[in-house]
This record gives C-alpha cells, sequence and structure tokens, in this order.
C-alpha cells in the first residue's frame, strides 16, 4: 500500500469512527461550569470576589513580562536581562540540576540492567523458557523460585517511596550536598526501570532466545547475546523518557535548598513572576533539546 493510499484509508477510517456526544456535550458542560465558578461570587468557590480574581490574573500576567520590558516597552530590553538571570547563577542552577538527573537515571541503569534477568519471569526460572536442560532441585531449585519475586518486589518498594521522602531523609543523613539528591532519584528509578524494561522483556519475541538456550548457552550469555540486543532500542525510549523526568523531579528537589533550577524558581515564586518564568523556561527548553537528541540516537541505532 502507497502512503497516498494509506493517509485515504486513515482519512476514511476517521470519518466513520464512530462520535461519542456524551463526552462533547460533558466537556462543553465543564467548560462552561469553570467560566461559571471564575466570573461568580459564591461563597463555595472561596472568599475571593470574580473582580478579584480578574484583578490578581491582570496583575499575574503582568509580572510575567520581564521587568525591563516593563518599562521601556521594547522587547529588545529583555536579552540582556534573560542574559545576566544565565550568567547570575542560571546556568550553573542548570548545569547542576541536568547533572543531578544524568548521574541518577545512569547509576539506576546500571543497576537495572545486570539485575533485570533476574527478574524475568522467563529467566529466572527452574525452566528458563520451558526447557529443561539438566536436573535442577533441592536448595538450587528453591532458590530459582524466590529469586524473581524478591526482585521485582524491591522494584515495587523502591518505586513506591517519593523521591521527596527519600532525598529528606537521606540530606538529614549526608547533610546538603548533590549526592542524597542523586541518590533518591536513583533508588525511585531503579523501580521505575526495573518494571519498564522487565515488561519490554516479557512481550520480547523469545523464539531465537530459546534456540540459543535450548542450544547449550547460559542464562547470562542468551540475555546478553540475545534479549538485551533486542530489546535496547525500547530500553533507550525508557531510559530518555526518565531521565527527562528526573531533570524534572531534580528541579522539585532543589526547593530542598541546593542551587538547581528549583531554588531559582523558589526564591522567584510571589516576588519576580517573570524570573520564575524564565527559570522554568530554560528547563523547558533543555529538555526539547535532549529530546530531540534522544530521538535522533533512537534512529540512529534502529
Amino acid at each position: 500500500m502507497t502512503n497516498t493510499a494509506r493517509a485515504t484509508r486513515i482519512e476514511e477510517l476517521a470519518r466513520q469512527r464512530p462520535r461519542d456526544w456524551f463526552l462533547r456535550i460533558s466537556a462543553l458542560v465543564v467548560g462552561i461550569a469553570i467560566c461559571w465558578a471564575w466570573v461568580t461570587s459564591h461563597p463555595l468557590l472561596g472568599r475571593l470576589s470574580a473582580s478579584r480574581r480578574w484583578e490578581n490574573l491582570q496583575r499575574f500576567s503582568e509580572g510575567l513580562i520581564p521587568s525591563p520590558v516593563r518599562k521601556s516597552g521594547d522587547w529588545i530590553d529583555a536579552i540582556p536581562w534573560a542574559w545576566e538571570l544565565l550568567t547570575d547563577g542560571g546556568f550553573v542552577a542548570l548545569v547542576t540540576t541536568v547533572g543531578i538527573a544524568t548521574a541518577a537515571i545512569i547509576l539506576s541503569g546500571a543497576v537495572v540492567l545486570p539485575v533485570l534477568a533476574m527478574a524475568s519471569r522467563r529467566l529466572s526460572r527452574v525452566d528458563p523458557f520451558g526447557l529443561r536442560t539438566g536436573k535442577v532441585g533441592g536448595s538450587l531449585g528453591l532458590g530459582w523460585k524466590i529469586l524473581g519475586p524478591i526482585v521485582r518486589f524491591g522494584f515495587v518498594l523502591s518505586r513506591s517511596v517519593p523521591e521527596y521522602l527519600i532525598a529528606f531523609l537521606l540530606l538529614s543523613l549526608l547533610g546538603l550536598q548533590v549526592w542524597p539528591l542523586v541518590l533518591a532519584l536513583a533508588i525511585h528509578n531503579f523501580g521505575i526501570l526495573g518494571r519498564l524494561w522487565g515488561e519490554v522483556i516479557e512481550n520480547t519475541d523469545d523464539d531465537s532466545a530459546t534456540h540459543l538456550y535450548g542450544s547449550g548457552l547460559s542464562r547470562t550469555s542468551v540475555y546478553a547475546t540475545s534479549i538485551l540486543p533486542r530489546s535496547l532500542n525500547r530500553f533507550l525510549i525508557y531510559f530518555f523518557y526518565r531521565w527527562e523526568t528526573c531533570i524534572k523531579d531534580a528541579t522539585v528537589l532543589g526547593m530542598l535548598g541546593l542551587l538547581t533550577l528549583g531554588k531559582l524558581i523558589m526564591l522567584s515564586k510571589g516576588f519576580f513572576w517573570d524570573r520564575m518564568l524564565f527559570y522554568v523556561l530554560l528547563g523547558s527548553c533543555f529538555i526539547l533539546v535532549m529530546d530531540l537528541s534522544s530521538t535522533w540516537l533512537r534512529k540512529r541505532l534502529r
């Protein structure tokens, strides 16, 4: 099927798809309710009157405009203002944020990769892939039966505790430095990557891995030479996704006191809305650049 025919077929399917009017009417009702809540002054909607809310919105919107622009009305004046913020702590905070996130996700991935084979329901069992290549019994057989559930429970436990709480506890033990934040993010993402990468392995075609194991290769060799290369591209998708999330989490964790974008945003909130918006956009632009880079890398590896 050519690209033109495929596009035509997609358009036909889009026209033929069923319309759910209940969802559309519900969205319309919700939109009307939001507008009504904003323009009215009901006690259930808060103590602020409608006019006061409009005044706050107008003041907030004006505060987002860079201060030199508000004075001169010329947006060219925003360039030296932005450069001053970037050089006066902004660049250092960005590097610190990205460094914490990068170190955390690399550490997490490096620990998950070798442990992942032990969490696989196809490898971590008495008969991998349903094949018995030798007699396995006694304590060794029992060990293979309980190893997988223990590792998977470790994944669940590490991702169930919020990274903010882990970082707070580690800061109390290690003091104000980057390593508590790195370890907190690494521990939390250990469980998340373990779950995501584990799902990739469980849903990957295992015909070649089964043949290799049946030919006499060990579990480790099958994992390293067949399962891991076949799943690498999907691994990278989740790796970069979690890395981007780590940057956002590192920004939030900076509010605990370390100089990251989060601390600068916290210091700007309520007093310098324009600076706060600049630091938010700075982190967002960097995440966008890294997202494009990860897409390019995955295409090259594919």
